[in-house]
């Protein structure tokens, strides 16, 4: 897969005005975000000035190529200066605007081409001649072919005055600062609901580490409880060992937390190895007003679960299962993982991933891998 991004930056020059939050702040009310702090925000923008370069950048996960076209105008009216916007379509197609709102100045440079969004501008290369320091040496990497259309911006990085890395707004290290905001919410908010995220599509194998996550689809919450369910539970015919709980932690940081999961005889008398925590915050549903970039990138931000590994009787580890549970709503709350639990049994389970494997092996050659009924209790 390729690079996709857009930011846009602000010339520091002679005429620069540091006023960004403002014109920011704005655009994004009128979106109906609004300003709030770390610990709830739905979207950051992230502000890059570091000394030694000609631009000040802003990043957003959330902004696409028509939310950076639309700020260019504003911040360049705020700033007083030249507005640079790039984005970057799976790395197959690039294009740079320059826009000054004071002179007025509108460039634009397309490199390579998209098959998943039109060209919205045709070129206007020679009128860059004012705003590089060597044209004939920029003109000459636009006409290039790029394998990866983003390698344009280390061929003019001199020549723009913004390094290739700035450019693009991977892998830097410090901020000047970030801007918060949380988006729109509904009235009537509903009760925490928690659903299986990701989890693992093949059965459980004794030793082997496995992983089961969760989000939340409802309000935010307090305490979490999780349980591994079934009869093999009695006699200790399955247990689990090195369990953590692991989720991201309101500075960004993922944590891996060690837990012991206990026996425990559950209202209906039966038993279940369980876990919980009164205190962990479960953190809202990803509001449905985000871009879809920015809601998966929210979504794993706010996913949370546990990774484990089960030891003992093969023969039950089709039964494996695990709830988790809102400490706030048990009863609607809830959800499960089981391996075969959009399957109307084991053997039909089975049956599939037996049928899929061979067809992996005759249309793209894959080793056939096939599950053994006779390996598990089916009934």
């Amino acid at each position: 897969m390729g690079s996709y991004f857009s930011n846009f930056h602000v010339k520091k020059d002679s005429t620069f005005k540091n006023d960004l939050k403002a014109p920011l702040s704005e655009y994004l009310k009128e979106k109906g975000f609004v300003v709030t702090d770390d610990t709830s925000s739905d979207l950051v923008v992230s502000v890059y000035a570091p000394e030694d370069s000609d631009w000040m950048s802003v990043y957003c996960d959330a902004f696409d190529y028509e939310d950076v076209l639309a700020l260019s105008s504003r911040v360049s009216q705020a700033s007083g200066t030249d507005v640079l916007s790039i984005a970057c379509f799976d790395s197959d197609y690039l294009f740079l605007n320059l826009h000054n709102a004071a002179e007025p100045c509108d460039l634009w440079l397309n490199i390579g081409k998209s098959y998943n969004i039109k060209t919205p501008r045709k070129n206007n290369l020679s009128e860059w001649r004012s705003r590089v320091r060597d044209f004939s040496l920029f003109k000459s990497a636009a006409d290039q072919h790029y394998v990866c259309a983003e390698d344009f911006l280390s061929a003019v990085q001199d020549n723009l005055g913004i390094s290739a890395e700035q450019a693009v707004g991977y892998g830097l290290q410090e901020y000047s600062y970030k801007l918060c905001f949380s988006a729109p919410r509904k009235e009537n908010y509903t009760p925490t609901r928690l659903k299986i995220r990701h989890f693992g599509l093949k059965p459980c194998a004794p030793g082997q580490r496995e992983g089961c996550f969760v989000i939340n689809e409802g309000g935010a919450s307090c305490g979490v409880r999780v349980m591994f369910v079934g009869d093999y539970i009695e006699n200790d015919e399955i247990t689990v060992s090195d369990t953590e709980f692991i989720y991201t932690d309101l500075h960004g940081d993922r944590v891996n937390m060690p837990i012991t999961f206990e026996k425990r005889k559950l209202c209906d008398g039966s038993l279940a190895y369980c876990w919980e925590d009164k205190n962990f915050h479960i953190q809202e549903a990803v509001s449905p007003d985000l871009t879809p970039r920015a809601a998966a990138d929210q979504e794993s931000q706010r996913s949370f679960g546990i990774r484990y590994t089960p030891h003992g009787n093969k023969r039950k580890f089709l039964d494996i299962c695990i709830v988790f549970m809102p400490l706030s709503n048990e009863k609607d709350g809830s959800c499960l993982w089981r391996v075969w639990a959009h399957h109307s049994s084991k053997r039909a389970f089975i049956e599939q991933e037996n049928q899929m494997a061979r067809m992996m092996t005759e249309e793209l050659g894959a080793p056939l891998i096939l599950l053994e009924p006779d390996e598990y209790d089916l009934d």
